[in-house]
């Protein structure tokens, strides 16, 4: 057995050295990455040690790493105005996700915890034991106040917008939690809940703060589009270890017609790559909507903030697109090319040449002509 990890783990090293050998960019963004984000390796000890030993908001920024170490680099992309407005609307959202995602509460009390929820993050002292389907989402709920307490010192202006958001979001998930998304209607209502309104929450906290202006991020529907980009992404990746865990966010529409049950989906490659192709032709068509909302954009550090997870969800895209791993397992883009993106994009021009070149590549082999329909629209 050891000797047979060694010979896996030596093939892998050896890929790796071979692949940046043809890739030196990608590794020389790869150890500048590391070098300026290794203060956000997510601490040693549990949320529920950290709690006893940190002030609220520094524990909120490591309950961050802890539960989205992707997010915690990402927001500080933000101007100091915004990290903590930000970081504390990713929290709360999270609160709620993690009551929805807990599959051990009863329907009837998770529906009062999460139609009660918003309300619920005024009182100083809320927290909620033995929530959540991981240790770090229970530790997270077990200690909330810390969260709230952070939340409540924000101004009028961005809590408002929270509580609002997490008040419609909350509906939606009560909705989904007894209706299945059947049809691609469904699925764009869904992820509008479940993301679209972060989209707009977070367009709102831009205006609030006054470092953006542009009257486009009070359109609900590029921020919307925004975030199905995003979470139509995430829903398509995670195909495998949703189905292993009896769940699944694919609409019905795209699979209904080709298998009878998801098993069998999974299990006809033919079937499960043509349903795969579908649902990411579907979410490549919000990305003129995309390109849109960043370039009305004026600060750097909010274009970065924005076009990051932009980036890697459209490289993502491009990796699961008529791979028939996506199927079995969770394919994710190379480090290398996260780092690519966290070092380098910068301006909007660099965004929108990334696009194409991603969209180019698969125009060649898209035989329904909707990814030449994309790009025809971005390049106007």
């Amino acid at each position: 057995m050891c000797v047979l990890l060694w010979l896996k783990s030596r093939k892998i090293m050896i890929r790796r050295v071979a692949y940046y050998s043809f890739h030196v960019s990608e590794l020389v963004y790869l150890i500048q990455m590391k070098k300026e984000f290794k203060q956000f390796k997510p601490s040693e000890y549990r949320l529920k040690d950290l709690s006893q030993s940190t002030d609220d908001l520094s524990y909120c920024y490591e309950a961050l790493k802890k539960v989205s170490r992707s997010f915690a680099v990402v927001i500080q992309q933000l101007p100091e105005e915004l990290k903590n407005p930000v970081c504390l609307f990713y929290l709360i959202l999270r609160g709620l996700d993690t009551i929805e995602d807990d599959m051990n509460i009863d329907n009837a009390v998770k529906k009062e915890m999460l139609l009660s929820f918003a309300d619920r993050i005024n009182e100083e002292e809320f927290n909620l034991e033995n929530v959540g389907d991981t240790q770090d989402y229970r530790d997270l709920m077990l200690h909330f106040d810390k969260v709230i307490r952070e939340y409540q010192k924000l101004g009028p202006q961005y809590k408002d917008v929270i509580t609002e958001i997490t008040r419609e979001m909350a509906i939606g998930m009560n909705k989904y939690a007894h209706e299945t998304v059947e049809s691609y209607e469904d699925w764009d209502d869904y992820c509008y809940y479940v993301a679209g309104l972060v989209g707009i929450g977070l367009s709102r906290l831009f205006l609030a703060s006054e470092l953006e202006t542009s009257v486009k991020l009070s359109d609900k529907n590029l921020s919307n589009e925004m975030g199905l980009f995003l979470q139509k992404t995430n829903i398509i990746r995670d195909f495998a270890e949703d189905l292993e865990q009896g769940r699944i966010f694919w609409p019905e529409e795209s699979w209904k017609n080709k298998a009878r049950t998801l098993e069998e989906l999974q299990a006809d490659e033919k079937s499960g790559l043509a349903a795969l192709n579908e649902v990411v032709l579907n979410a490549f068509e919000h990305v003129p909507a995309c390109l849109e909302f960043l370039e009305c954009l004026t600060n750097q550090q909010v274009f970065r903030f924005c076009a990051i997870p932009q980036l890697m969800a459209v490289a993502t895209l491009k990796e699961l697109y008529n791979n028939p791993l996506v199927l079995h397992q969770n394919v994710k883009i190379r480090k290398g090319k996260t780092a690519k993106y966290f070092i380098a994009i910068q301006d909007y021009n660099s965004t929108k040449k990334e696009f194409i070149s991603v969209l180019e590549s698969l125009e060649k082999i898209d035989r329904t002509g909707k990814i030449k329909s994309i790009l025809a629209k971005i390049k106007k």
